[in-house]
């Protein structure tokens, strides 16, 4: 069993993946915070706005992943143990590019554009890197060490690497048996989707923290669900029409206790991503980055160019102990003279110029 550390407890595993996964709502600067020990909270140049702008990110345990806003091409950073950093030349952009990304634990996954090719790499030890040879798909999750899919055509969830505790098997709710899935997330040893037509949430693999079991204000009973993430060992979604948000499972560090700018107290959410043991959301309303949850590495607290201070964000990716989001870009500067005001005063210029 890999670990890596993430806060205090050096043998500690965690993984996660974002919630659509990593997409964004439009091109923008990667920031990033929180614990940075292989650089996984600076972003390259490429996609921190100085020489590229990112379309879509994901955290793992301890790297990061990018699609490059203009290009589609796959950028990688931090901890490369395991080659889990080098994308292949088949989204690189030396051969294709992606228009999906998710990074696990210590491998990521990617969908080719184009031709919707499922692409994985990074550590292979439970053959998670190893996607059914005729796989398409239309979403991707990268967990701990399985990964997950929706197929195209069909919105099966397909499923491989390591199932020791069910996480690479999806239940007939979600697998086309009974039902198929329109948004998928995985964690470090569960995995969690959202049904196609019905909302509803379901969840599989370890329960130990009951982080497999959603409550009935998403699951169908009490209310449905529009985004879903899957932590370390908690899960979090928004709920459909109030925007709400809510988590379960572990909260050892208040993870699955969002705050009330984003339970629908005092603000609502319209993204969400669940990490090793903080959660972060983007505010509905105002785009601010609100995060909770465990803090000792700063990865709970994001800075001013997102929180809503000096910047808002379109994007939210919550890694092991690090945190990513796409800032929003900023309002065009207000003209100092409209064209109305501007030809009034030319107007009164040219009769100056003439009395």
């Amino acid at each position: 069993m890999l670990t890596f550390r993430v806060i205090r407890c050096a043998m500690l595993t965690v993984a996660f993946a974002t919630a659509w996964p990593g997409a964004a709502l439009s091109a923008g600067a990667v920031v990033g915070w929180g614990y940075n020990s292989d650089g996984q909270a600076t972003p390259p140049v490429s996609v921190d706005g100085t020489a590229g702008t990112a379309a879509a990110i994901s955290t793992g345990g301890i790297f990061s992943c990018a699609i490059r806003a203009g290009t589609g091409n796959v950028i990688c950073w931090g901890n490369n143990d395991y080659g889990q950093t080098k994308a292949p030349l088949s989204v690189n952009g030396t051969e294709g590019t992606a228009k999906a990304i998710s990074a696990g634990a210590y491998h990521s996954c990617a969908i080719q554009t184009g031709t919707t090719i499922v692409v994985c790499w990074g550590y292979a030890g439970n053959g998670q890197v190893t996607p059914p040879s005729s796989l398409k798909g239309t979403a991707i999750a990268a967990g701990g060490y399985h990964s997950c899919a929706i197929q195209a055509g069909t919105g099966n969830v397909i499923c491989w690497g390591y199932a020791g505790d069910g996480q690479a098997t999806p239940p007939p709710s979600v697998n086309g048996a009974t039902g198929t899935a329109k948004a998928i997330s995985s964690g470090l040893d569960h995995s969690c989707a959202i049904q196609a037509l019905a909302w509803n949430v379901v969840c599989w693999g370890r329960n130990d923290d009951g982080q497999a079991i959603p409550p009935p204000a998403v699951n169908g009973i009490a209310g449905t669900a529009v985004a879903i993430t899957a932590g370390s060992s908690h899960s979090c979604a928004i709920q459909t029409g109030t925007g709400k948000v809510f988590c379960w499972g572990n909260n050892d560090y208040g993870q699955a206790t969002p705050p009330q700018s984003v339970n629908g107290t005092t603000g609502t959410a319209r993204a969400i991503s669940a990490g090793g043991f903080h959660s972060c959301a983007i505010q509905t309303n105002t785009g601010k980055v609100t995060c909770w949850g465990y803090a000792g590495d700063g990865q709970a607290t994001p800075p001013p160019s997102v929180n809503g201070t000096d910047g808002t964000a379109t994007a939210i990716a919550a890694g092991g102990g690090h945190t990513l989001a796409i800032a929003a870009a900023p309002e065009p500067a207000a003209a100092l003279v409209s064209a109305t005001s501007l030809g009034a005063l030319l107007v009164l210029a040219r009769r100056r110029r003439l009395g």
